[in-house]
């Protein structure tokens, strides 16, 4: 009877973790909002959950990086506006759509690799020096764009967020799963995410065991102003319009969906399926209240209460599992 015991718990903890409740509360959420009002059950509004989050995931991905080695990007909302601000200021200058991708996609880059020299260069906290950029790049998009609000752009540019497969399904969907792919695979299945991993739970041991973590760092900051700039590109093909205010509630949105997700802000811990799920989670919010009518102020004191109980539940799962560990031993 022991036996079968210990067997049926062993079971438990296999199949509930914190990315299983997590899950449950995404169906819960669908199930109560279609409770409310029946419309969010039809395919078209749950297909637009995953229109309206695109950008939040593609930012979300290497977020996950970054909090995983006790990190932190907050300007990633600005680093977006700034990119979308070079775009529409390079096309309506010069009316060359490549020129202006490429130019976004530059502009994102260099501010995420700035982040990085600095943070993996000097002793200056991620939240310090991300703090200080993400009013640098809000100042520079202010500058170039002053009050101006770019709008116009190509019917073929916009197909990136508005085009539909077979009239229902976002195009989005296809390279959102992509892009979790390749990040998934080098969260799990690489050195990279290995070293990301050890980095969070004790930095000088990586350092000592010969590993490079300041290139480590650089890049990863690199990689995410460059994936803010894509998910600017997706923005704008979505809204039609570029301006320095637009983007700016996208921190909040990014890094709770990482936590949310079960990445851990000390570091070590994180889960790329999990961060999936946060996004989707916070998708389903954003449109549910919106269907309701439901003020934005409701929906920000809805998302923090969420994240709250979200790392109450993480800390004590954890708990639980080293309690379990050491009565093993």
């Amino acid at each position: 009877m022991s036996k079968q015991s210990n067997r049926n718990s062993d079971f438990i903890k296999k199949v509930i973790n914190y990315q299983s409740v997590l899950l449950l509360v995404l169906v819960g959420l669908i199930v109560f909002f279609g409770i409310m009002n029946t419309v969010f059950l039809k395919p078209k509004v749950i297909f637009n959950v995953i229109e309206i989050i695109g950008e939040t995931l593609i930012m979300a991905l290497p977020m996950t990086f970054i909090i995983t080695t006790g990190g932190i990007d907050l300007s990633v909302g600005y680093i977006l506006t700034l990119s979308a601000i070079v775009f529409g200021a390079t096309l309506t200058s010069t009316g060359n759509l490549a020129l202006a991708i490429a130019a976004c996609i530059l502009t994102g880059t260099a501010a995420g690799a700035f982040n990085g020299l600095i943070i993996s260069r000097t002793r200056i906290p991620p939240l310090v020096c991300t703090l200080a950029t993400m009013s640098l790049y809000r100042g520079i998009a202010l500058i170039i764009a002053g009050d101006k609000t770019y709008t116009g752009f190509p019917d073929a540019f916009k197909l990136i967020s508005t085009y539909r497969i077979g009239k229902i399904v976002p195009i989005q969907i296809t390279y959102l799963a992509v892009f979790f792919i390749v990040f998934f695979i080098l969260y799990n299945r690489s050195s990279l995410g290995r070293n990301l991993k050890a980095i969070g739970f004790n930095e000088n041991a990586v350092i000592y065991a010969g590993v490079d973590t300041k290139k480590i760092k650089f890049w990863i900051y690199t990689a995410c102003g460059t994936m803010c700039a894509m998910a600017s590109l997706v923005y704008l093909g979505r809204l039609s319009a570029a301006k320095p205010s637009m983007g700016t509630d996208l921190n909040l949105e990014v890094i709770t969906a990482v936590v949310l997700g079960g990445t851990s802000t000390m570091g070590g811990v994180g889960s790329m399926t999990g961060t999936l799920i946060g996004v989707l989670i916070i998708g389903v919010l954003r449109k549910g209240f919106t269907i309701m009518n439901l003020s934005g102020n409701i929906y920000n004191f809805v998302l923090g209460a969420i994240l709250i109980v979200g790392l109450i539940a993480f800390a004590l799962i954890e708990e639980r599992k080293k309690t379990a560990k050491k009565g093993q031993k």
